[in-house]
């Protein structure tokens, strides 16, 4: 049985990362954030867009005493590679910070363009930044790039929900045996729509935050799930699914059918 608590490889990148990462732009306390690493043993932190203050300020204090123990997640938007370097270092300056681990190029549903991945590629060569990732909603982009040889991108983050499962066949079988890159996921709770109860079937009652992100851990594909908590309370509902375990069969059954219906639902 697999054990959520334990940490996991990030594909080829080697880093061992908590199987649940938090992510800063809903709004989560910087008291939070140290709670997340000290108490739950969370190590990924995605100080993502918008930068709020409350991951900043965790960020800076954790970083103090323990910098080798966690990994800093940044993101650039930048589409052509003009900006990236700028974007990155100004939140390491913010962070103070002389490296991040990770640079993320945020929302792409196209092959970044040369240009890009160039200056990508030196903020890494120059040792600012560890590995390189790629968010973005088209999922066969991520299939494609997975099948390249020489694929530049060492953590992918895409769409996977109960509501959204196309990964399983659009990206989960062309992730390569060897030199594999990482793979995290977001909107694991599909925008809150699987935590509503006016969008359940009838008679079912809505998932849980720690459901959803089990659910989505017990794909042996994913690494990394991330959870973006508003308020303290939110990021305990949520980090109960590291003691919780995979789903059971039955909790997985569950859990497709409302996935499918909400899925029926938003469309």
């Amino acid at each position: 049985m697999i054990d959520l608590a334990e940490k996991r490889v990030l594909g080829r990148t080697g880093l061992k990362v908590s199987r649940l990462g938090l992510a800063g732009g809903y709004g989560i306390s910087a008291k939070s954030v140290e709670k997340a690493y000290h108490d739950h043993g969370i190590n990924y932190f995605f100080w993502s867009s918008p930068r709020k203050r409350g991951m900043r300020d965790g960020l800076r204090s954790l970083a103090r005493t323990e910098r080798d123990n966690i990994i800093i997640v940044l993101q650039s938007y930048d589409h052509i590679g003009i900006t990236v370097k700028h974007s990155i270092t100004k939140g390491m300056k913010a962070l103070g910070v002389e490296r991040v681990d990770v640079a993320m190029l945020g929302w792409h549903n196209w092959y970044p363009p040369k240009k890009l991945i160039k200056e990508s590629l030196e903020l890494v060569n120059s040792g600012l930044v560890g590995y390189i990732s790629m968010s973005g909603h088209n999922r066969k982009l991520f299939g494609e790039i997975a099948k390249r040889s020489d694929n530049p991108i060492d953590i992918f983050m895409v769409r996977y929900n109960a509501a959204h499962r196309g990964a399983e066949k659009d990206i989960f079988p062309y992730l390569p045996d060897s030199n594999r890159p990482g793979l995290t996921t977001y909107t694991a709770t599909c925008w809150g729509k699987l935590l509503d109860r006016k969008k359940m079937p009838d008679g079912e009652r809505p998932l849980t935050a720690d459901e959803c992100y089990r659910f989505v851990l017990s794909d042996p594909h994913v690494d990394l799930c991330m959870i973006g908590p508003a308020n303290d309370a939110e990021m305990v509902e949520g980090l109960k699914a590291l003691d919780s375990g995979p789903l059971t069969e039955e909790e997985m059954e569950r859990i497709k059918r409302i996935g499918d219906h909400v899925h029926g639902g938003s469309r």
